[in-house]
C-alpha cells in the first residue's frame, strides 16, 4: 500500500457563515484568503488558524477571488458587477478597496490579475455572461479590450498563465478557449467535456492547463500545442475546482461529491481522496511560491458548502 502524500492538518469550522466558493494562497506565505456567499473576503494564518484581516465592500456574494503574483494586492469581483482591488501592503483591516471598477451587468463573474508584462498598464481579465473576456487598466480602472470566442455563452471559468502570455476561460458551453494576451488571437479551443466547466487553471510553468465540469471529469491540456493530455475520472459529482501542484506532479480537485482528490498526473490516477468536507467543496487550492520564497512542498486548502476552510501538510509530495 503506497504511503499518504497529505494529511489533513486543521479544520477550521463556521470559517464564513454562508458558503464558502473560494480559496487563494498569498504566495510564498503561510497565508490564504477565502470568500464566498456571506458578502467577506478573510485572511488566515495557516499555521495558526487564525483569522488575521476581514475585507468587505458593499452586500453581495463574491464570485471570484485573486492575489497577484507579488502577494501585495487581492482582487474580488462580485454580484453587484464591480471590480474591487485590495491593497494587502497597508497594515490593520481595510475598509475600502485601494481600486473599485463598476463594469455593468454581466462583465466581472470571474476576473484575475494579468501578470504585468513590459513597461504597459498592469491588466486585470474578467468574464462575461456573452462568450467574452474584457481585460481592464488596473491603475485607471478603464475597458482596455475585449476578447471573443464568437460563443454568446455564460462563461464561468477563468485563467491567467503565470507568465502572463495567455488567457484562459470556459463555461455553458462545455469548451475551453485559450487566447494569445498580446494579440488577442483566440489561439486553441478544447472541446473534451461534455458539460459546463466550472474551472481552469495553468501549470506553474504556464504549459498545462486543467479544467473541471459537471461532466465529473478533470481534463488536462497542453496549452502550447493545443493538444489533449489526460481525462482523469473518478468523482461521483461535479467537479467545480482543480489546482495543478507547482511541480507539475499532481493536481488536486473539489467536487459536489463533497470529496477532494489528489491525482498523479503522469499514473492518470487518483492516489489519495480526503473526506474532511460534509457538503460540496467549491474550492480547492495549492499554496504559491513567490520569487523571493520557494515553496517546494506547498500545502493545500479546500472549502465549501459546509462553511469549513481544511487545511492540508505535505508528508511525501
Amino acid at each position: 500500500m503506497s504511503s499518504a502524500l497529505y494529511t489533513a492538518s486543521a479544520t477550521i469550522d463556521n470559517a464564513h457563515v454562508d458558503d464558502i466558493w473560494h480559496t487563494c494562497w498569498v504566495p510564498g506565505k503561510h497565508q490564504l484568503a477565502s470568500a464566498g456567499a456571506d458578502e467577506v473576503v478573510k485572511l488566515w494564518n495557516a499555521q495558526s488558524g487564525e483569522c488575521t484581516n476581514t475585507l468587505k465592500d458593499g452586500d453581495f456574494a463574491i464570485t471570484s477571488l485573486d492575489i497577484n503574483a507579488q502577494g501585495t494586492q487581492l482582487l474580488t469581483s462580485s454580484m453587484d458587477h464591480k471590480l474591487r482591488i485590495w491593497d494587502l501592503a497597508s497594515s490593520g483591516d481595510q475598509s475600502s478597496p485601494a481600486l473599485t471598477i463598476d463594469a455593468q451587468p454581466i462583465n466581472t463573474w470571474k476576473a484575475r490579475f494579468v501578470p504585468q508584462r513590459g513597461d504597459g498598464d498592469p491588466l486585470l481579465a474578467s468574464t462575461t455572461d456573452r462568450g467574452t473576456v474584457k481585460l481592464w487598466s488596473a491603475k485607471r480602472g478603464k475597458e482596455v479590450r475585449e476578447l471573443n470566442t464568437s460563443r454568446p455563452k455564460f462563461l464561468y471559468a477563468l485563467a491567467v498563465s503565470p507568465d502572463g502570455t495567455k488567457i484562459a476561460c470556459a463555461g455553458v458551453d462545455s469548451h475551453v478557449y485559450v487566447f494569445d494576451v498580446e494579440s488577442g488571437a483566440l489561439s486553441c479551443t478544447f472541446a473534451g467535456h461534455s458539460d459546463v466547466v466550472r474551472s481552469v487553471s495553468f501549470s506553474a510553468d504556464s504549459a498545462l492547463l486543467v479544467s473541471a465540469s459537471d461532466d465529473k471529469q478533470v481534463q488536462v491540456h497542453d496549452a502550447r500545442f493545443g493538444n489533449p493530455a489526460a481525462t482523469l475520472m473518478g468523482h461521483f459529482g461535479w467537479v467545480v475546482s482543480a489546482d495543478m501542484h507547482a511541480n507539475g506532479t499532481y493536481i488536486a480537485s473539489a467536487s459536489f461529491d463533497a470529496k477532494v482528490k489528489i491525482w498523479d498526473v503522469a499514473q492518470r490516477a487518483c492516489v489519495e481522496t480526503h473526506n474532511q468536507h460534509t457538503q460540496a467543496v467549491w474550492s480547492v487550492a495549492w499554496q504559491r511560491s513567490s520569487e523571493e520564497v520557494d515553496v517546494p512542498r506547498p500545502m493545500l486548502a479546500s472549502a465549501g458548502e459546509d462553511r469549513s476552510l481544511s487545511l492540508y501538510d505535505p508528508l511525501l509530495a
